[in-house]
C-alpha cells in the first residue's frame, strides 16, 4: 500500500491548510482529475474527494469540488445534449 504525505499547517482559525498552496497547473490538474472521477468513473463528490486525497495527495473541500464541477466541463460532457 502506498502512502501519500501532505504537508499541512494549522491556520489562525484552527483549520488545517496545505503548507504550500496549489499552483495554477496543480489546480488545473486537480480540476481535471475531479471531473474525470465524477464524470467518467461515476463517483459521488464525496468519493471523488476521498480518491483525490488518498490516491493523488490533493486535499480539496466539498465546496471547491462542487464549484469546479459546476464551472468546468470536459469536451465529452460539452457534446452531450
Amino acid at each position: 500500500m502506498n502512502a501519500v504525505v501532505i504537508e499541512m499547517v494549522r491556520g489562525k482559525d484552527r483549520k488545517l491548510y496545505r503548507a504550500h498552496p496549489l499552483s495554477d497547473a496543480e489546480r488545473a490538474r486537480a480540476r481535471w482529475l475531479a471531473h474525470a472521477l465524477v464524470c467518467r468513473d461515476k463517483l459521488s463528490i464525496r468519493a471523488a474527494q476521498r480518491a483525490l486525497r488518498e490516491s493523488y495527495g490533493i486535499p480539496r473541500s466539498l465546496g471547491i469540488l462542487a464549484r469546479d464541477l459546476r464551472g468546468w466541463q470536459c469536451p465529452s460532457c460539452a457534446e452531450r445534449p
